[in-house]
């Protein structure tokens, strides 16, 4: 058997924080986020959201300030779950982010 060959740009870190998104700028859905990097994130959902669809996305991590990702891509579907690229973050966020990620690594 080969060996799993990792491609991603960022570590990616085991999260459980609720995250609302819209894909079309109006709906607003919930969902849980489940794995989380600097680039992206995995994310749970009742929803089926297309690949390659873009979604803004509130990410709600406890204790933490929130994250708004404006701009991201649906990268793949599963069963319940789908991955999101980041697009665009702002600076403000990116920030944010990078604490967050940094209280996940311990």
């Amino acid at each position: 058997m080969e060996p799993t060959v990792e491609h991603r740009k960022h570590t990616r870190y085991v999260a459980h924080f609720s995250s609302i998104f819209s894909t079309n700028g109006t709906r607003l859905e919930e969902g849980i986020v489940l794995d989380l990097s600097l680039g992206g994130c995995r994310l749970m959902s009742a929803v089926h959201v297309p690949p390659e669809s873009p979604i803004e996305l509130h990410i709600r991590p406890h204790q933490h300030s929130p994250i708004y990702v404006r701009s991201a891509v649906v990268r793949w579907v599963g069963a319940t779950a789908f991955g999101v690229q980041f697009n665009e973050l702002p600076d403000l966020d990116s920030a944010t982010l990078t604490r967050l990620l940094s209280t996940l690594r311990s």
